[in-house]
Parts: C-alpha cells; structure tokens; sequence
C-alpha cells in the first residue's frame, strides 16, 4: 500500500509541476520562468520538484514522452493500420495539442519535441523493420527522414492555424512520401 501511495504521491506531484509550467509559458518567456515560481504555482516543494526533474527541460521532454506514448498507444489501436491510417491519427492527436506545441513553439522549445518524435518513429520503424529493408541502417535513414517531414509539416500546419483538416494534411503527406 505504501509503494501505491508513494507512485499516487509521485505521479500527482509530477502533474503539478507540468501544469504549473505549461501555465507559466502561457504567460512568460521560458528563460524568465524559475523553479520557485512553478513549485509555487503547483503547490510543491523544491524538493519535491528536484525529485522528479532535474532542470525545467526535463518537465517537457516528460510531458512529450507522455504525449508521444498516447500517439503510438493510438496506433495500436487502429484496425488494418496503413500509412494513411497512421498519418490521420498524427494530425488529429496533435491537433487536439496544439495549444502546447504553439507554446512550444513561442518558446524556441521545438527541438524537443522534434528529438523524441524521432526518437518514437525510429521504435515504431524498427517493429516493422522486415516490411521496410533488410538493412537496419537504411529503416533507420527512413524512419528520421519520415519523422523530421513529419515534424516540419506539423508545425507549418500549426503556424499556419490548422486551416486544413487533419484528412487533407495525412492525404497529403501520404501522397508525398
């Protein structure tokens, strides 16, 4: 029961924090924004904070660890998953987070996000390394090839205030790649 307790504790103090500073960069520059202030602002100790994180990056590169998981976890969830089944779900998950990736954006943060998608894509392609080459070098130049198209076109598509629909955007890519 303890150890339950101490994961409840862990994960609500983690969630605070994260939450405290994506409400922070809605306000200030990421370079103003200091520890004290988001230990505030979540309602925890300093300690409680140097627990969980080491620096104010390490809450985001979390927070996109998390989103990332609930991108790739989607996928599974897709029946007879093909390109342009897996695209859709790209653009309509990030759509619905756009608001970070926005911050993100604002705060030159985008590099980020850019690694670990990489890093996602390139587990995804190894799954499915046999359908792609024989060579694992050559799924890994694919697999960041695709990832940092993918990357790009997103944020354009973000910036550009989501004008297309999620279908247009994964049709396009499809048709691209």
């Amino acid at each position: 029961m303890n150890e339950s307790y101490s994961y409840t504790q862990k994960k609500l103090s983690k969630d605070s924090i994260c939450t405290a500073l994506i409400k922070l960069l809605e306000k200030k520059c990421y370079a103003e924004i200091t520890i004290t202030q988001i230990t505030k602002l979540a309602g925890v100790s300093r300690m409680a904070f140097y627990r969980n994180y080491q620096t104010k990056e390490d809450i985001i590169k979390d927070y996109v660890d998390t989103l990332l998981c609930g991108f790739t976890n989607g996928i599974g969830g897709i029946e007879d998953a093909d390109k342009y089944k897996v695209t859709l779900l790209y653009f309509s998950f990030f759509k619905e987070k756009s608001e970070f990736i926005k911050l993100l954006i604002k705060s030159d943060l985008t590099h980020i996000f850019c690694e670990q998608l990489c890093t996602s894509i390139a587990s995804l392609f190894k799954t499915q390394e046999d359908k792609i080459r024989d060579d694992p070098a050559i799924t890994n130049y694919i697999s960041q090839f695709v990832a940092a198209g993918l990357f790009r076109t997103l944020l354009e598509w973000i910036k550009g205030g989501l004008s297309e629909s999620p279908e247009t955007m994964a049709a396009f890519v499809c048709e691209i790649t």
